[in-house]
């Protein structure tokens, strides 16, 4: 509250950001914050603004990306990274009330991959986790049970597949969505509605395809 003070002066939006804030239910108080609204990234990009300026300004890294908790740095001299790793911890420590992922938090070779926002990121391509591979197929199976027992229409599985490809074509998955879109077309088009066409998947990069 004390940072958004800072650039919001209208009394009756500091109220309302506070009782959203309070609508948390948290086990720590006055630690934590809603999620599933729109306000929740937003405040999160606010207060991690902090992190970004100290990153940038203070320990003057170059490489800096970050989207909302997940952020990567990228530097050529490892002892570098350690030292800043060290500097990071005890700023969000200090400043923010945080602390890094004692086991997402790791200092590793490009030729490695990263692993960022559900993806496996290389220098010239992109996979999807595998563990984010793995769900599409559990969703399937729980899609067919609520299709069986009259709970989802075929529309409704091809909104929420129609969203899974557009997510997974920022990876090189043209196999993986080609299995998925064909698995879903025998399992829900008994009547002749395809939810979704080979069309969907014919865009996109073939190599590295899982």
């Amino acid at each position: 509250m004390e940072i958004l003070s800072c650039s919001i002066k209208d009394r009756d939006v500091i109220w309302l950001i506070k009782l959203i804030l309070a609508n948390h239910d948290s086990e720590i108080p006055g630690k934590g914050m809603p999620l599933g609204n729109l306000t929740s990234q937003f405040f999160a990009n606010v207060y991690l603004n902090e992190l970004d300026q100290f990153v940038k300004h203070d320990l003057k890294a170059k490489y800096y990306i970050r989207y909302v908790d997940d952020f990567v740095i990228f530097h050529r001299d490892k002892p570098v990274l350690q030292n800043w790793k060290l500097q990071i911890d005890d700023f969000l420590k200090r400043s923010l009330k945080l602390q890094l992922h004692p086991e997402k938090s790791s200092i590793i070779s490009l030729n490695r991959g990263i692993t960022l926002l559900g993806f496996r990121i290389f220098h010239d391509y992109r996979l999807l986790k595998k563990s984010n591979a793995k769900r599409i197929w559990k969703r399937l199976g729980a899609f067919k049970q609520k299709y069986d027992a009259g709970r989802m229409s075929q529309e409704q599985i091809a909104r929420s597949l129609k969203g899974w490809v557009a997510y997974a074509k920022f990876a090189n998955t043209y196999n993986l969505r080609a299995r998925v879109i064909d698995k879903a077309n025998v399992l829900f088009c008994q009547d002749g509605i395809i939810p979704l066409s080979s069309s969907s998947y014919a865009r996109g990069t073939r190599p590295h395809g899982l």
